[in-house]
């Protein structure tokens, strides 16, 4: 890890820096990155996967006929032709919108960034699941925001437990965060029921939704659920090229918004960056304009859907009985719980060090207190065999932290 060096700019910090969250996990996750460590932390989508030599002849043909466009200066909407061609990824999602309705953004955390920005002051409070996505949680804390979680279930967010939350604060929420299909990190997805309960909710209580649709084109089995955004046009919405249509190294996303929350959001996008690439911008849309980018969906799906099931299976096999976790339809994540006076954050430097095999703790998906006893799962990198391997290191670092608390019990 990192040595501690003294700052002595402390004193000049604004105070938002002092809501930024410890780093001592993060240390740990560089370590993770090792070859010799088999990792279930980050959701990275399998390099083997990555279309190189299309995108080899892609970047030179636009060298070679669109170097003028794709080396220049973008708008700060983004590009209009791939803003065209998502208009057109919407439609068979029921999404209704034109290219003013929505903006290119550097992957989906910097709209989460920008929608902080927007609305948030200090003492704000904002609504989400519990657990969360912990990069929705850094982006609303650093902008001094209070988290209010809400339980969730096997069938996702729970309206009840929701609109309870609604009448019992005393000052009003900026809006709701959710990531309702395959969410990160519990994989859980909200059922079409309780979808529609939420939008019920929302608009009795004036509440503003923020739907994160990062994982939506995961679907390993099941039929697909209809958005938040197609029951209600006022939701916004944030989707991602990173997971499944292209590289995550492109870094972009989009989101989709109300025009006049839409002007606000192009003027925070214009002071942090003024606009995202243009070469990661023409290269996308060449690409999805020229190749069977849904058939390299299904390939990537067909994959993912196997090492789920791997996991699942090497879960059960080497696991304690007392563990429990989620069986995900699709996405990346399996949420771990283990019992409760297990602290996988305590754990996680043992396995890294001992038993080569990371993973992310559970305490950083909460706002406060929580998920102690959990870990996030993720099966999208490693091999078949690597997950069987990683999950029999792992069973052993859980169980013999079981047997050292019961030692010490008797």
């Amino acid at each position: 890890m990192p040595k501690y060096t003294f700052d002595k700019w402390s004193d000049i910090y604004a105070n938002r820096v002092k809501t930024l969250r410890s780093s001592a996990v993060r240390d740990l996750m560089s370590v993770a990155d090792m070859p010799e460590v088999i990792s279930f932390a980050g959701g990275f989508p399998d390099v083997k996967d990555f279309p190189a030599g299309r995108i080899l002849k892609t970047t030179t043909h636009l060298m070679e006929n669109s170097k003028a466009t794709a080396l220049q200066y973008a708008s700060s909407h983004g590009d209009e032709a791939l803003r065209k061609i998502i208009v057109e990824l919407l439609e068979s999602e029921k999404i209704y919108v034109d290219t003013d309705d929505m903006m290119i953004t550097f992957g989906a955390q910097q709209g989460l960034d920008l929608l902080a920005k927007i609305f948030l002051n200090p003492g704000d409070i904002v609504l989400a699941e519990s657990p969360t996505y912990l990069g929705a949680l850094n982006a609303f804390i650093t902008y001094q925001a209070q988290v209010v979680q809400i339980k969730m279930d096997k069938n996702g967010l729970i309206p009840k437990e929701l609109e309870k939350t609604l009448k019992g604060l005393k000052k009003k929420p900026k809006f709701l965060y959710t990531v309702p299909s395959f969410q990160n990190p519990s994989g859980i997805t909200l059922s079409e029921t309780r979808r529609k309960s939420l939008v019920k909710i929302a608009k009795k209580y004036d509440l503003l939704i923020i739907e994160d649709n990062a994982y939506s084109a995961l679907r390993f089995e099941g039929d697909p659920l209809p958005t938040l955004r197609s029951l209600d046009e006022n939701i916004i919405f944030l989707g991602t090229f990173s997971k499944i249509f292209f590289i995550p190294g492109a870094r972009l996303g989009w989101l989709v918004a109300p025009r006049a929350i839409m002007e606000k959001l192009l003027f925070a996008k214009q002071a942090a960056d003024l606009c995202c690439g243009s070469l990661p911008q023409k290269l996308t849309e060449h690409y999805l304009t020229n190749y069977d980018w849904r058939k390299y969906a299904q390939k990537m799906i067909k994959k993912y859907t196997k090492k789920r099931d791997v996991m699942l299976a090497a879960l059960k096999e080497h696991f304690p009985k007392e563990a429990k976790w989620t069986y995900p339809s699709g996405g990346f994540y399996i949420w771990v719980t283990l019992p409760e006076f297990l602290d996988t954050t305590e754990m996680l430097a043992e396995a890294v060090n001992e038993q080569k095999v990371a993973f992310v703790p559970g305490e950083g998906f909460y706002y406060r207190e929580g998920g102690k006893n959990k870990m996030r799962l993720s099966y999208c990198l490693p091999s078949e065999k690597e997950i069987k391997e990683g999950i029999k290191r792992l069973a052993k670092v859980v169980k013999r932290n079981m047997e050292i608390y019961r030692s010490l019990e008797r």
